[in-house]
């Protein structure tokens, strides 16, 4: 889905990554995306996941209200009762819960002045959201966007949910992402 004033790029943002080629792929379709799309709103969504209806309405409100960019609150397409409460834990606005499965918005003008997503193997969105808080008032609008439980069934919930908070701290911490996808994806084959 584009925000108003766009178009829905025909990158390759809709493929799941499958391997670490194709993890850097992704990274560096995030990276190109803006320049197919048109308008002054983006809107990245992950191929997984599911804006609310009304979202268009509801980020062009946010950033008419000074909102420099934002994303929504996450669900789950399962009932597992932790992904119930990471979902409700994604109600915080804060960088610790907020990625990029919940549907980053900003204007075309910030994504410039801001330099854009990097092209790492992993954290790209980690990375972004630390440079557009850092640039002004970053929201987290109440609507939920619904991404897919697959992963976290398919590796377990908890062992997905431990090994993705401890290289989120590793990374705060300056771990290279280079470092942390060895360890993330040890037999490179980028089970994402």
């Amino acid at each position: 889905m584009a925000a108003p004033g766009t178009r829905r790029s025909r990158e390759p943002l809709q493929q799941a990554p499958r391997s670490s080629q194709a993890r850097a792929a992704v990274a560096g379709s995030l990276a190109r995306a803006p320049r197919a799309a048109s308008g002054d709103i983006l809107f990245f969504v992950h191929a997984d996941s599911q804006p609310p209806s009304g979202a268009r309405g509801a980020i062009a409100t946010a950033l008419a209200h000074g909102a420099i960019g934002g994303c929504f609150r996450l669900a789950f397409d399962s009932p597992h009762p932790l992904l119930r409460f990471y979902a409700f834990m994604s109600r915080i606005n804060h960088g610790l819960f907020t990625y990029g499965d919940q549907g980053l918005f900003l204007l075309r003008s910030t994504y410039q002045r801001i330099g854009g997503y990097s092209e790492l193997p992993l954290f790209e969105d980690v990375e972004i959201l630390r440079r557009l808080r850092r640039a002004g008032r970053f929201v987290k609008l109440n609507a939920a966007m619904v991404t897919s439980a697959r992963r976290f069934i398919r590796d377990g919930v908890a062992r997905r949910e431990l090994l993705s908070a401890g290289l989120v701290a590793l990374y705060h911490l300056g771990v290279s992402p280079q470092r942390l996808e060895r360890w993330y994806r040890p037999d490179k084959q980028g089970r994402e």
